[in-house]
C-alpha cells in the first residue's frame, strides 16, 4: 500500500470512530445479545468506562481523535493541543494511550510519510529542523532517514532552481543572481558543494541545448 493510500484508509477509519468513540458502540452492538444481558449501547457504555477512568479522559479522546481526522500529528503535538483544550495531564495521558493503543498515532510512521512526501522538496537540514520542532527525537529522525536512503537534495535543489529561474536556462542568468539563487539554497539548508555540483550539471546541460 502507498504511502497516500495508507493515509486514506487512516483517514476512513479515524471518521468512524471520532464521533462518540463510536468503535466501542458498533463492536458491541455486533455481537449477538441474548436474554437478561445489556443491550449494544449500554454495553459499549460500560466498556468505555472500562477504558476511560472519568468522562474527561473520554472527551480527551474523542477531541485527540477530532484533531487526527484534520491531519497528522506527532505525539508532542497532540499532547501540547490536549493541554492547550484544558485536559488535565490524567485525561491526556489516557487519551494518547488509548490512540496509540489502536494505532491512530505513531512518530515513526510519522516521520516515514513526512520524508516521502518531502524528499525532493526539502534539504535533509531542513527536514531535519522541522521534525524536531514538532517534538520528534534525532535518533528517530536519523534511523528513517537512513532507512529511507533519502538522496534527494540535487532533485530538490532543480526543482527549487527551476521556479526561481521561471522558464530561464541557468546559463542566461547574470553573476548576481546565481550567487542570490546560491545564497537562497544555503538558507534552505543545502550544502555548497552540493549546490555547486548541480549548477555546474545544469551548466553543461544547458550547452547541448
Amino acid at each position: 500500500m502507498s504511502v497516500s493510500e495508507r493515509e486514506v484508509s487512516n483517514r476512513k477509519v479515524l471518521e468512524r470512530e471520532v464521533s462518540g468513540l463510536e468503535v466501542l458502540e458498533r463492536e458491541m452492538s455486533e455481537r449477538e445479545v441474548s436474554k437478561g444481558e445489556f443491550s449494544g449501547r449500554e454495553k459499549a457504555e460500560t466498556e468505555g468506562k472500562e477504558i476511560f477512568s472519568c468522562e474527561e479522559a473520554k472527551k480527551a479522546a474523542e477531541k485527540a481523535m477530532a484533531l487526527l481526522l484534520f491531519k497528522d500529528r506527532t505525539r508532542h503535538e497532540l499532547v501540547t493541543r490536549l493541554y492547550r483544550a484544558g485536559f488535565s495531564e490524567t485525561a491526556s495521558s489516557e487519551a494518547m494511550e488509548y490512540v496509540e493503543r489502536f494505532g491512530y498515532i505513531n512518530d515513526r510512521r510519522y516521520v516515514e510519510n513526512y520524508v516521502m512526501f518531502q524528499k525532493g522538496k526539502k534539504s535533509r537540514r531542513e527536514m531535519v529542523y522541522q521534525l524536531t520542532e514538532r517534538g520528534i527525537g534525532g535518533e528517530l529522525i536519523s534511523e528513517v532517514l537512513e532507512e529511507c536512503e533519502y538522496d534527494g537534495e540535487q532533485e530538490a535543489i532543480r526543482m527549487l532552481l527551476k521556479k526561481k529561474l521561471k522558464g530561464r536556462l541557468l546559463c542566461e542568468t547574470t553573476y548576481e543572481e546565481r550567487q542570490k539563487m546560491m545564497a537562497y539554497l544555503g538558507r534552505k539548508g543545502y550544502e555548497f558543494h552540493t549546490i555547486k555540483k548541480v549548477f555546474s550539471q545544469l551548466d553543461n546541460e544547458d550547452k547541448k541545448v
